[in-house]
């Protein structure tokens, strides 16, 4: 039986209290937490597994500019994808969409698998993106229909399989990269999404449409995510080719600001840009700690694998760490109050950068112990898990309560648009400078000296704008 919005309580229990993590696995939830879940896997997954096979994939379609591309187009496409799900959901219930996006992600899937070359792969990423964005949107909107006692043990479970996928993705993606290529990585979800579809026919019922002229910020979404990829793809293309970019993105931004100031409900508040008061700092600071370490984790891979000349199950193993580490901080940083909220995000941004900058020395002064590598980027997991939480906060915090889906809504694309952007920025150096080995060296320090000095910012000029006294104590 799946969960409708009709049904009120668990096996005869009353709605209010604590209900137990079986409880989403009771009778009436069960088969519907196991779509939930597989479709959540399936939507977190890929934002994971790719980086480990990049440098397998440079070999052999080449192609350098593109590089960042397979994994920013992927990022950009999600802000879409997340914003035109929920409009969607809203208008025509929640297994029809659920089920198309399974499928359209099955097709992006096959696409990347088949791409003959970079660029190509970019387009196939990007549409892998939209359907991924779309397919994550609906699992939330799919454990939003549970009771509340319930829905936050639902809630919890998608996280939790977040944190195993972080942890466990990279290094599955660099086993099956060496074991059998890096194709497999995008065919392996063909048949899974078959499962899957198969699965959400039988177990999701359609939902009543909750307000069929409701209306969200698709327009403003893609604007937003055209003005970055324009201004970001500019330097990795030839003078011509940038100048078309540079005069899309712009006139993309120009566009997307006038709409944000007319909107009643901004896609991201609009005192972000400028870093104004503790939503709009916290906000801000969210898109440089983000950016500056999926950015690097990005060319992490490349560093170990081209100039190191490690295995990418190795590799996988380090970025595995690194998201250990992540859940760490992120538990810790959640027993400390007081003043410690803001020294730890300050604490956090100094061990991204750190771990940035002995990479970039080791490009230079040569290989170091491999532990070295494994404790640096650790710490850079453990910094971004002390902030990540503490800016989510402090952004939510601050702002009305009537407010606080579209705070979470704008956090969630700050984290995406960071690390889009630096991921492009970075790969327009690498494409710069050049992947020879004469060459790489010297872009593989040129990046991560310069993700390290992005680290630098939330904790120098970029500072949150906050006060050991929240508004709520």
């Amino acid at each position: 039986m799946a969960v409708t919005q009709d049904e009120p309580t668990i096996s005869g229990q009353a709605a209010s209290g604590r209900a137990p993590m079986s409880a989403v696995f009771g009778a009436a939830y069960r088969w519907t937490t196991i779509t939930i879940l597989c479709g959540t896997v399936i939507s977190s997954m890929d934002s994971y597994i790719v980086n480990t096979s990049m440098p397998r994939v440079l070999e052999d379609l080449g192609e350098p500019q593109f590089y960042a591309w397979v994994a920013s187009a992927f990022i950009l496409a999600q802000v879409v994808g997340l914003s035109v799900a929920g409009a969607w959901k809203d208008r025509a219930g929640l297994r029809n969409p659920f089920l198309i996006a399974v499928a359209a992600f099955g097709v992006g899937s096959l696409f990347c698998a088949l791409a003959p070359s970079m660029h190509i792969l970019v387009f196939s990423r990007a549409f892998q993106g939209l359907a991924g964005g779309a397919l994550s949107a609906l699992c939330f909107a799919a454990a939003a229909v549970y009771p509340e006692r319930v829905r936050l043990r639902m809630l919890s479970l998608i996280s939790g399989v977040w944190g195993v996928i972080a942890l466990g993705a990279p290094l599955l993606g660099g086993f099956i990269t060496d074991s059998l290529g890096w194709r497999w990585i995008f065919l392996v979800n063909v048949p899974v999404c078959a499962g899957v579809i198969a699965l959400g026919w039988l177990a999701l019922k359609d939902t009543r449409p909750s307000d069929v002229r409701r209306a969200l910020p698709v327009t403003r979404a893609i604007l937003l995510a055209t003005a970055v990829a324009g201004l970001t793809a500019a330097p990795s293309a030839s003078r011509d080719i940038a100048v078309g970019l540079l005069a899309i993105g712009l006139a993309a931004a120009v566009v997307y600001a006038r709409l944000e100031v007319r909107a009643s409900v901004a896609v991201i508040p609009t005192d972000t840009w400028l870093g104004r008061g503790p939503v709009g700092s916290s906000l801000r600071a969210t898109m440089f700690y983000t950016g500056a370490y999926t950015g690097a984790g990005v060319f992490l891979p490349l560093y170990l694998v081209q100039v190191r000349g490690e295995s990418t199950t190795q590799a996988g193993l380090v970025l595995s760490v690194g998201g250990f580490m992540w859940t760490v901080g992120s538990i810790y940083a959640a027993t400390r109050t007081g003043r410690w909220p803001i020294r730890l995000a300050i604490i956090g941004a100094l061990l991204i950068a750190l771990a940035c900058f002995s990479i970039a020395a080791q490009s230079v002064l040569g290989n170091m112990p491999l532990p070295l590598i494994y404790l640096t980027w650790a710490g850079a997991g453990f910094g971004v898990g002390l902030a990540m939480l503490h800016l989510t906060n402090w952004a939510l915090v601050y702002s009305p309560a009537s407010q606080s889906g579209v705070i979470s809504g704008a956090t969630q694309t700050m984290r995406m648009l960071g690390s889009a952007a630096v991921g492009a920025l970075m790969g327009a150096v690498l494409n710069a400078i050049g992947t020879d080995p004469e060459h790489l060296r010297m872009s593989i320090t040129a990046i991560f000296s310069l993700t390290g000095l992005i680290a630098l910012f939330p904790a120098t000029l970029g500072r949150p704008k906050v006060s050991a006294r929240l508004p709520s104590d």
